[in-house]
């Protein structure tokens, strides 16, 4: 293998990234803060070695983080949602095709590195700790998955990169290590969840005063989500005449990967631990918030209620109505029209079915939908709390504000075209909890980064792509439709057609991923990874224009917001050209 990089350390973070338990998170960073504190003397304290754990821990979401590029997250970077009118953002340049090596965000392949190094630190005075050994074993099993984890992080954003290992390196020794391939980064996250899974438990330790946070489940999901994606046609269609290093796909096309991911999908399923919430008469919405661990929680980021990421979500995602731009309110994204035409009928059907009784475009278009479009999404007249005033309906419309209205205060700041309102007739809803004005932040919650849904929808996928529509992948589509409201149905297939082909059946996943899994960073990956993206990317969105009758009626109207752009260099995000500079001999993604 040829292509050699030469990557400086400065920059990543030394030893002591993983000391100081009561440190805040401004402080992780912060190099001369703690330089200073002695490596030895760490280890062989167990408070500041969980210290070392927990700081490993504070950037897991950072893929999924809202507040990435502008506070519009990866959500915006897709067809899923736009981001405000703002060019600079990098939302617009992923979408637009303005992404080079020279502009390129770095926050992933810069912070990965950073803990992948701190994981290292620790394996390497693990022996040291003075705790029993079950403790020892359950913070091993913690860091290696965490190692694996960033390490996977990697592998989507740039494809194959250079495996260090378990190599530590000082801070401005450069590193000689080739840039390996797609199959032999996909094996070393492979072997590091297996050997995290034999050391993490089935349970949450019942006296973890910290919660963290992996368990075995954990590491074996993880593993059942790479699987799949390896399996998938971006990374398992054969060799590229553009990729002869075989840094981004398999070298030859292999349908047997579909059963190694299903397979491992499955040996989750077996375990017995995990399983869909239901505690709730609005399990969908409710679970998001939840302030304890839960039998569908497969890997979690806990927002402590200090943390201001603890409330970001809200105040990204929330219509302007509902707090304020310095509070807890003023969006920075806004779901596409092509979202919310996804949500069936609550019969199950598709409303582009004749069948489906979906009224077309007009007052009762949101009416009588599956459950989770209500919990997902703003639309026009949805009821939200206003604090003292009870439930209020949104209103993105434009034109004339009822006199009495409740929330007449707000309706322009709220409507499209305003400065404050959607682009798109909606907000998202979804994680978001139901504040009152401009309050609310107390609430120690979730960043729900994994979680059984998905579980049964990755198994349902690879199952489907080896072996066909069997009942086994029709009855976990059903088990996460009945979850969500869909009726059943005379037939109790809660709206699934009855004997699909493969091809018919991987369609219908494919859309149950998009509603179920809405704004928890898949679609993003989904599309790529199933070659899909030449189409939904490289297209307009669209969203609803309302617009109210001074005698009280609406008007509707489908409007284009903006069309994006889709290249093949686009599967992959381009090593940062800092990088490149630091080390002539890395190889750049292709089309960069």
């Amino acid at each position: 293998m040829s292509n050699k990089i030469s990557l400086s350390i400065r920059g990543l973070l030394p030893v002591a990234v993983v000391l100081f338990a009561g440190a805040c998170k401004k402080d992780f960073l912060d190099q001369k803060l703690l330089s200073a504190v002695d490596e030895k003397a760490v280890f062989a304290d167990s408070t500041k070695s969980l210290g070392a754990v927990n700081n490993i821990y504070a950037n897991i979401g950072l893929s999924f983080n809202a507040r990435r590029f502008g506070n519009t997250g990866m959500d915006a970077a897709c067809d899923e949602s736009e981001p405000i009118s703002d060019p600079t953002l990098y939302t617009y340049r992923i979408t637009n095709g303005g992404v080079n090596p020279s502009n390129a965000d770095k926050a992933v392949w810069t912070t990965a590195y950073q803990m992948i190094r701190a994981s290292n630190i620790f394996l390497k005075n693990k022996d040291s700790i003075p705790v029993t050994k079950a403790t020892k074993d359950y913070w091993t099993g913690q860091v290696r998955f965490m190692r694996a984890w960033y390490t996977f992080m990697l592998l989507k954003h740039y494809g194959g990169i250079p495996l260090i290992g378990d190599k530590i390196f000082s801070d401005n020794e450069k590193i000689d290590i080739a840039r390996s391939s797609y199959e032999e980064c996909v094996n070393y996250i492979v072997a590091e969840l297996d050997a995290a899974a034999a050391l993490l438990p089935d349970f949450y330790p019942v006296n973890d005063i910290n919660q963290l946070r992996f368990t075995r489940g954990t590491a074996l999901a993880t593993k059942a989500r790479l699987l799949l994606y390896a399996a998938s046609p971006l990374f398992n269609s054969g060799a590229n005449a553009n990729d002869p290093d075989h840094l981004l796909s398999y070298a030859t096309a292999d349908n047997e990967r579909w059963k190694k991911a299903a397979d491992a999908a499955r040996a989750v399923i077996g375990l017995g631990v995990h399983g869909l919430y239901t505690s709730s008469a609005t399990p969908f919405y409710t679970l998001f918030l939840q302030n304890t661990p839960q039998p569908e929680h497969l890997l979690v980021y806990w927002q402590p209620v200090t943390t201001a990421n603890n409330f970001y979500i809200e105040i990204s995602a929330n219509p302007q109505s509902r707090g304020t731009n310095t509070g807890y309110a003023g969006a920075r994204y806004f779901p596409t029209q092509e979202l919310v035409d996804e949500f069936d009928m609550v019969n199950g059907l598709r409303i582009t079915d004749p069948a489906s009784g979906y009224p077309g475009i007009g007052d009762n278009m949101y009416k009588n939908r599956d459950p989770r479009l209500t919990y997902t999404v703003h639309y026009n007249g949805a009821l939200r709390n206003m604090g003292s005033l009870g439930d209020q309906p949104v209103n993105v419309y434009t034109g004339v504000v009822p006199t009495g209205n409740a929330a007449a205060t707000s309706a322009n700041s709220d409507g499209i075209y305003t400065s404050t309102g959607t682009k798109t007739g909606y907000f998202r809803y979804k994680m978001c909890n139901n504040f009152g004005v401009g309050g609310g932040s107390e609430l120690y919650r979730p960043w729900v980064l994994m979680r059984y849904a998905e579980l049964l929808l990755n198994a349902a996928e690879a199952v489907n792509e080896y072996y066909g529509a069997t009942s086994e992948v029709y009855d976990w589509l059903k088990l996460i439709r009945s979850r969500a409201g869909i009726q059943a149905g005379s037939n109790s297939l809660y709206g699934l057609k009855a004997s699909m082909t493969k091809e018919e059946m991987r369609e219908a996943i494919r859309h149950e991923r998009r509603v179920e899994l809405a704004f928890e960073e898949h679609r993003y990956w989904d599309v790529r990874r199933w070659k899909t993206a030449p189409q939904t990317e490289n297209a307009e969105t669209h969203g609803m224009e309302i617009t109210r009758a001074a005698n009280g009626s609406f008007s509707y109207r489908t409007i284009v917001v903006r069309k994006h752009v889709f290249t093949d260099a686009m599967y992959f995000w381009p090593i940062p050209q800092s990088e490149i500079v630091k080390s002539p001999s890395l190889k750049q993604n292709p089309g960069y």
